[in-house]
């Protein structure tokens, strides 16, 4: 009899748990990426010494101490709607700068990257902030686009990622490609 209470107790609070997520995620309605305007603005993290271009209507919200979300005014306010809630869900796709202290130990920017990542394979080489820099997608958890990169003084690794758009299960173009773009080719590095 105590088993049943306690069964019965705990599937009743999760009703409750579910009931109150659905009911935030209803409050934080999903709308249709704004395209991006021509003009755009600098953007500066002062203690990497980095900054980068996005465009004028959209906005950057740090998420934990190591990532940075450009998203478009929607997505902004979806995400910021779903924080404010705590709403156990992954915000929305947005293209994110990640930064990771490094121990480098003589290890290439490869071999750092793959430890991450173990399941990618194909790397391409680029230049990012006149750095060298990879190029590469994983699977890990979704498909994503990636390019890694060391700051100059090589204690830590940058990765800005952005999710592909996925049509029957597969990958197709990358999300917000345009953006995603402006952010890697504008990134400098400025002390």
């Amino acid at each position: 009899m105590k088993l049943k209470l306690v069964l019965l107790g705990l599937a009743l609070a999760s009703v409750t748990l579910v009931a109150s997520s659905n009911i935030a995620q209803a409050q934080c309605p999903h709308k249709k990426v704004v395209p991006p305007v021509p003009q755009t603005r600098i953007i500066r993290q002062e203690k990497l010494g980095y900054r980068f271009s996005i465009p004028n209507n959209y906005r950057t919200m740090a998420f934990g101490s190591d990532r940075l979300l450009v998203l478009d005014p929607n997505t902004f306010a979806e995400a910021q709607c779903l924080v404010k809630n705590k709403v156990p869900t992954e915000l929305p796709r947005s293209i994110t700068i990640y930064v990771k202290s490094v121990n480098l130990r003589n290890r290439s920017l490869v071999n750092i990257v793959r430890q991450d990542n173990p399941t990618i394979d194909k790397f391409e080489n680029t230049k990012v902030a006149n750095q060298s820099a990879v190029n590469y997608t994983s699977d890990t958890l979704g498909f994503n686009k990636n390019v890694s990169f060391f700051t100059p003084d090589r204690k830590y690794l940058i990765t800005v990622s952005v999710p592909f758009e996925i049509e029957q299960g597969r990958p197709t173009t990358i999300f917000n490609k345009q953006v995603f773009d402006k952010v890697i080719s504008s990134f400098t590095f400025v002390r």
